[in-house]
């Protein structure tokens, strides 16, 4: 999403994992700038909205700072080797034999899982 995009309170929310309470209260708080607008409603007809910039967002909750640290880290780690990526196969399934097992066992005896 680019820096520089608005969006409502709601959309803010779910991007940080939170609820309309707590952006509300960091707008009321200052501690998030927005401002309120007059955009178009679903129907076409005008509605008043509290927009958020997405920078501002980003800067309030450390989303940018994380986002470069996890960058950082990406850039740096070196490649699985042949035997990581064959333990995590098999993990996987083992998991996944593991989870059908449950699946024909709930059904053989006659519950859902």
């Amino acid at each position: 999403m680019p820096e520089g995009e608005w969006i409502d309170v709601a959309a803010a929310a779910k991007r940080h994992h939170c609820s309309t309470q707590s952006i509300w209260r960091r707008i009321r708080q200052g501690s998030l700038p927005a401002r309120i607008d007059e955009v178009s409603g679903r129907d076409g007809r005008p509605v008043i909205e509290t927009l958020i910039r997405v920078s501002a967002l980003n800067d309030a909750f450390g989303w940018t700072a994380h986002e470069e640290h996890v960058r950082r880290i990406r850039a740096s780690a070196p490649p699985l080797t042949v035997e990581q990526k064959v333990a995590i196969r098999n993990v996987f399934l083992e998991h996944l034999l593991e989870r059908e097992s449950k699946r024909r066992n709930g059904r053989i005896a006659g519950t859902t899982i």
